[in-house]
């Protein structure tokens, strides 16, 4: 007989190991903060070359469009504010990036406890199977010897 409890466990168990599996159990090898580590590192790379690049386009500007002297200019000035423009941007990006990688993480645990359910209720289902079996089994045999002693008597 088919039960249509285990054929739809088996199912989501499947679709959640052909989608979603391989990069959950990859992710859940790491603690949360190496995790959103690992996941902010490279956005930290990209966002710093970023700034560089907008504070490139800007002294640009300032040098050659507007014809700045680098000589009459308080360079400290600038310099401290392109600073503080880098390391707002840095903090800003690493910010959300924490917020983002926190929120997949738990997705992820969230995702795999329900699949730790699916398991735990696929197992359920089958011992209830192997218990009917060995139900049926013994009444069986309890009935097929019961039979045959009457026969021999």
């Amino acid at each position: 007989m088919i039960n249509r409890q285990k054929i739809v466990t088996m199912t989501k168990l499947a679709l959640y190991d052909k989608h979603e599996a391989g990069a959950d159990r990859a992710a859940s090898e790491y603690f949360r903060h190496d995790y959103i580590y690992k996941k902010n590192l490279g956005t930290r790379f990209a966002v710093g070359i970023a700034g560089f690049l907008m504070l490139a386009l800007y002294w640009g500007r300032v040098f050659l469009l507007d014809g700045a002297d680098i000589l009459q200019m308080d360079v400290r000035q600038y310099l401290t504010a392109s600073m503080i423009f880098l390391v707002a941007l840095l903090a800003l990006f690493s910010l959300i990036g924490t917020i983002k990688g926190t929120r997949e993480y738990y997705l992820i645990q969230k995702r795999l406890d329900g699949y730790n359910v699916l398991i735990r209720q696929l197992e359920k289902i089958e011992a209830r199977e192997e218990a009917h079996i060995h139900r049926r089994d013994s009444e069986t045999r309890h009935g097929t010897d019961s039979v045959s002693t009457r026969d021999i008597s």
